[in-house]
């Protein structure tokens, strides 16, 4: 199957996302001067917006590919949450499954956005701390309950607190009992939590950390790793994303495949690492991982970098990518 094939084939495709949602705030303004009450830049606001992130951000990707998804997380009783969960429904996403916890904050990444481009600033809001058993199992009770029809389950750890060990480990099993697919990206924290699953993505700087390296692995170190990984932790598939230099999946059987970037002038990376996820759940949903979709990961998070903050491909992306890719 080529790339337009992949493309066409997402819009029947269903998948249910599970993880940590967040909310990506961004206050843009102008560097004026350095303040006199300290050395720090001084920057005159001019805009304040906010998209959908984390786990959020991930099924803002699968809804921008053509896949129908549900998501199921957790977000605070407040302002924050009201405007995670507006937007994921203008965004189409259905349905929204969405436990508001009045005992936590929505997790929010703030980021002061200098003269259009200059990210001077990020300010976490966050409680990372697991969940409470019974929210957990409400969880895992929503994701028995609204998995009919669908053709995938995605986890988005960020090790927020919203997929604990049993959460994880529980949907796992689910999924192997119901022969469903379950794909994540992971932590190294968390790594030995997805015994089992069909695919698990790490960037290069969490395979390293997996592997106990304080230095990031090469290039030339990357299948090996990924295929080490893979067979410990007894994964189908073992992506590492190896950012300018493309990817690595480890596959069952010993096969290992490799693909380069595709280059472009970097513009902002945040949320690439969201694009690569959503568009091989997809491909894995349709059979096994191939060159073409490694290719075609590669080309929808390179359309993302391109574009300042959070982002998602277009539908000019995708077009343009399908012409490319045939």
């Amino acid at each position: 199957m080529n790339g337009k094939g992949y493309l066409a084939k997402f819009h029947s495709l269903s998948v249910l996302v599970v993880g940590d949602l967040m909310l990506d705030e961004y206050i843009y303004g102008q560097a004026t001067r350095v303040s006199q009450e300290a050395p720090v830049m001084v920057v005159k606001q001019t805009k304040v917006s906010s998209v959908p992130g984390g786990a959020a951000n991930v099924a803002m990707n699968l809804m921008s590919l053509g896949a129908k998804t549900g998501i199921i997380g957790i977000a605070g009783q407040d302002s924050a949450g009201d405007d995670l969960e507006n937007s994921l429904k203008l965004s189409g996403i259905d349905p929204i499954l969405i436990q508001r916890d009045p005992a936590r904050p929505t997790t929010r990444k703030t980021r002061v956005v200098a003269n259009h481009s200059h990210q001077v600033l990020r300010i976490d809001h966050e409680d990372d701390r697991p969940i409470p058993e019974a929210i957990a199992q409400q969880m895992i009770a929503q994701v028995e309950a609204n998995s009919e029809g669908r053709d995938v389950i995605l986890l988005s750890d960020y090790q927020k607190g919203a997929i604990p060990q049993n959460v994880i480990e529980q949907i796992i099993a689910f999924g192997r009992k119901k022969g469903l697919p379950v794909v994540a990206n992971a932590k190294p924290g968390t790594l030995a939590y997805y015994k089992g699953a069909a695919m698990v993505s790490l960037n290069r700087f969490e395979a390293s950390a997996a592997v106990g390296s304080s230095k990031p692995i090469g290039d030339d170190q990357a299948a090996s790793v990924a295929s080490m990984l893979r067979e410990q932790y007894n994964i189908d598939n073992l992506v590492v994303t190896l950012g300018g230099s493309g990817m690595v999946v480890a596959a069952s059987g010993g096969k290992v495949a490799q693909v380069p970037a595709v280059r472009v002038d970097v513009y902002d990376e945040a949320g690439a690492g969201d694009t690569v996820i959503a568009t091989l759940a997809l491909c894995s949903a349709l059979g096994p991982l191939t060159e073409t979709s490694l290719y075609l990961a590669t080309h929808t998070a390179a359309s993302v970098v391109r574009k300042p903050g959070v982002a998602v491909p277009s539908s000019d992306d995708l077009e343009q990518i399908g012409r490319i890719l045939g």
